[in-house]
């Protein structure tokens, strides 16, 4: 049985890690499943946003522990190349947005997880804990440059080194998610801001999300250059025309992705 689950919401497909003995943990076939199932949301043309979240009272606790990844000596670094940093880069190259709903503990790899998302939204019982240095462990899961890029050098090597939880409250204050919600109103937020974005223009989107992935350090002339092939790309576009038209005539638009 898949330890992933998937539901169509409309235009948005939500994900669910269920290993909630484990606190989603990602241990057994997890890890496969989840791979899988964002490839077949992706191959959906009619998925137009994507919320993954967490079975029980964790979104996902890193490597499961007593599991393969802490026997595996130096073939570490080979399981994180064909495992996780796989998970990552597809989900930052992913075609449509992706919001993380997280529902509770968020450790290790599974903060890296969480952070690879678009948006992040979180209950404000849910902590995000850099438990590596805990395990005497390095940084894994993106977590070594999401981190720098949300909150700053400073707040970044203090959560790797000392390994504390830091709230969804506060993970909000200091930028590291976009907010922090009541835990009872987190899924229906996040489901509420996929509508939202279900709704928008599928291209300018897609183009948004790689602007933005491409451009943190690239130089000025590299960013503007890509900024002006990306736009070229958008203005030709029906839904641009129908975001114009729109707007002129005070209505909401009707995007199509063409």
């Amino acid at each position: 049985m898949s330890m992933v689950l998937t539901e169509q919401r409309g235009a948005t497909a939500l994900i669910t890690l269920n290993n909630p003995a484990q606190m989603n943990a990602l241990g057994g076939t997890l890890l496969a499943d989840l791979s899988a199932a964002l490839d077949a949301a992706l191959a959906d043309t009619a998925v137009r946003a994507i919320v993954l979240t967490g079975a029980g009272k964790g979104f996902c606790a890193g490597a499961q522990l007593g599991g393969p990844t802490f026997e595996a000596g130096s073939d570490v670094g080979s399981l994180l190349r064909d495992g996780v940093s796989p998970l990552i880069e597809k989900m930052r190259a992913a075609r449509v947005p992706i919001i993380a709903a997280v529902n509770g503990p968020a450790a290790g790899a599974g903060a890296g997880l969480a952070l690879a998302a678009d948006i992040v939204i979180a209950a404000r019982s849910a902590r995000f804990i850099l438990s590596f240095v805990k395990l005497g462990a390095a940084l894994d899961a993106g977590t070594s440059l999401f981190l720098q890029r949300a909150i700053g050098v400073p707040r970044a090597r203090a959560m790797a080194l000392l390994g504390e939880p830091v709230t969804g409250e506060l993970a909000a204050q200091w930028g590291l998610i976009w907010k922090a919600v009541d835990d009872a109103e987190l899924l229906a937020e996040a489901l509420a801001v996929a509508q939202k974005l279900a709704d928008g223009p599928p291209v300018s989107l897609g183009l948004i999300k790689q602007q933005i992935e491409a451009a943190w350090q690239a130089p000025l002339a590299v960013a503007l250059e890509g900024e002006a092939e990306a736009q070229a790309r958008a203005f030709v576009t029906d839904d641009l025309r129908e975001g114009a038209t729109a707007f002129v005539e005070k209505r909401s638009p009707r995007f199509t992705g063409r």
